[in-house]
């Protein structure tokens, strides 16, 4: 059976939806707020890509862990909305849109305190 990444598309698909919410978002804030975005677009697409691939334990957990230090908890839950209505606009099943932000999120909860890098 094939992970998360490869039933919606893989990297590709991640990084180009990630991007989308970063552009939607970005008509709604100012050049300040948005000088930052680009580390932490970068920075989700890594950490989803990373937490719905099948890496093995611990390296799963450690490089998780790495990647979650810089994330903005709020953009990342928000990242995580706008994802799961993405999967289900273009048709996927509510259970796999469901299963992925669930694998994501828990992932993201698992990792210790954020030392968020952009905001």
């Amino acid at each position: 059976m094939s992970n998360l990444l490869d039933q919606v598309g893989g990297s590709r698909f991640i990084n180009r939806t990630v991007a989308e919410f970063y552009q939607a978002i970005g008509r709604h804030l100012s050049q300040f707020e948005t000088s930052d975005h680009g580390k932490q677009q970068t920075r989700q697409a890594q950490f989803l890509n990373h937490a719905l691939s099948s890496q093995p334990e611990p390296v799963r957990s450690s490089r998780a862990s790495f990647l979650a230090r810089g994330l903005n908890p709020t953009l990342f839950e928000a990242m995580l909305e706008f994802l799961e209505l993405r999967l289900v606009e273009l048709g996927f099943s509510c259970q796999l849109s469901t299963q992925l932000v669930e694998t994501a999120g828990s992932l993201y909860q698992d990792c210790e305190e954020d030392l968020c890098i952009a905001c």
